[in-house]
């Protein structure tokens, strides 16, 4: 504001602009100055005034951290004796409460162990009490369930013999009752079929009169009037009778294929009758007719591959106590024929494989895979 001042009073004035000029550097040097002289003043001023009210504040501060550390001093040295002491008495009390704690912890130890003990043996006595009854338990239940398994052969074996019984009392019977009442059908049957055949004979005798005076009557017919159309006939006669021919070989073929499918078949189920067959003759050899009847019926069921299993299994049921027959072993027999300087040795093993080979030639003789 006072640079400005001065400038408007400069342009208030006649001077020349040099004058105006250098007026306008000397005003500014001087304020420069004075603003400098006035800073250093200052400066000075607040320096004194700062170490001043800094010496104040250091002694005021340090008489209150005397008087504030002098009084936490006394505090903290009572806290520390009063520490001290009760620590000592902590110390005492300790001393008594572990002896007393040492000889408690003693007791309850030694009580413990003699409980441990004492319940070890009781678990010892009762885990042998406990083997004891399973061992018991189980010897029992085996047993039993081996006379159940028992009983239970035995009680089939009654069964089927029983129900063999009775399928032959029942089969007596019926066939009792039905050869009365098959012999009363048969004989009304034939004396209609009679009847009826003879009133057949009868109309068969009627229509064969009639078709040879019709076949004579077409022959002539033919001779007079249808010689020219023979030859035509004839080809359509062989013609057709070719096409017979041709379909009933396809037929055949056809059939043939389906018949040696079901030959194979065949030869497998009797294959397999034959070693059933061979088996149960070997096993049931020493047993006597009617214990065969009554094996043949339990096994009945059986794969070939388990008979012998099963057979062993209800062996005892059958015999119900009796011994069976010892089995005849077949020795080789040797029969000697005089055919001049050669002698003919047959055994009864080369006899049996004739035998089966004779069967199963048989069998595919009538399946009509052999001629």
């Amino acid at each position: 504001m006072a640079t400005l001042t001065f400038k408007d009073l400069l342009e208030g004035t006649d001077l020349t602009s040099e004058v105006k000029t250098a007026l306008q550097e000397a005003w500014e040097l001087k304020v420069s100055e004075a603003k400098t002289e006035l800073t250093a003043e200052l400066r000075e001023e607040f320096a004194q005034r700062y170490e001043h009210d800094k010496s104040k504040i250091v002694e005021a501060v340090d008489s209150f951290i005397t008087e504030k550390v002098s009084a936490e001093v006394m505090e903290i040295a009572e806290e520390k004796e009063s520490l001290a002491q009760d620590r000592v008495k902590y110390h005492k009390a300790i001393s008594e409460h572990a002896k007393l704690l040492n000889s408690f912890v003693t007791e309850m130890v030694a009580k413990e162990v003699k409980e441990l003990r004492a319940d070890k043996t009781r678990v010892a006595e009762h885990v042998t009490k406990l083997d004891e009854f399973i061992t018991e338990s189980l010897a029992t239940e085996i047993a039993e369930f081996h006379e159940d398994k028992k009983s239970l052969v035995e009680q089939k074996v009654k069964m089927v013999r029983e129900g063999k019984q009775q399928l032959a009392k029942a089969k007596k019977d019926f066939i009792a009752k039905a050869a009365n009442l098959v012999e009363n059908k048969i004989s009304s049957v034939i004396t209609e079929e009679v009847k009826s055949f003879r009133n057949d004979i009868t109309k068969a005798r009627e229509n064969d009169f009639g078709r040879r005076i019709f076949e004579s009557f077409a022959n002539e017919y033919n001779t007079s009037y249808l010689n020219e159309s023979k030859e035509i006939k004839t080809l359509q006669k062989t013609l057709a009778s070719m096409e017979t021919s041709l379909t009933e070989a396809t037929a055949k073929v056809e059939a043939s294929n389906d018949v040696t499918k079901l030959t194979e078949s065949k030869l497998k189920v009797a294959q397999d009758l034959m070693n059933r067959k061979e088996t149960l003759i070997d096993l049931m050899a020493p047993l006597g007719k009617e214990k065969k009847e009554i094996m043949s019926d339990l096994l009945e069921s059986v794969k070939t591959e388990n008979l012998s299993k099963q057979f062993n299994k209800y062996l005892p049921s059958v015999l119900d106590g009796e011994t069976p027959r010892a089995k005849k072993t077949l020795s080789e027999s040797v029969k000697k024929e005089h055919t001049g300087n050669k002698a003919t040795v047959v055994t009864t093993e080369a006899n049996d494989e004739k035998d089966n080979v004779i069967e199963l030639d048989r069998i595919k003789k009538l399946a009509g895979l052999s001629k």
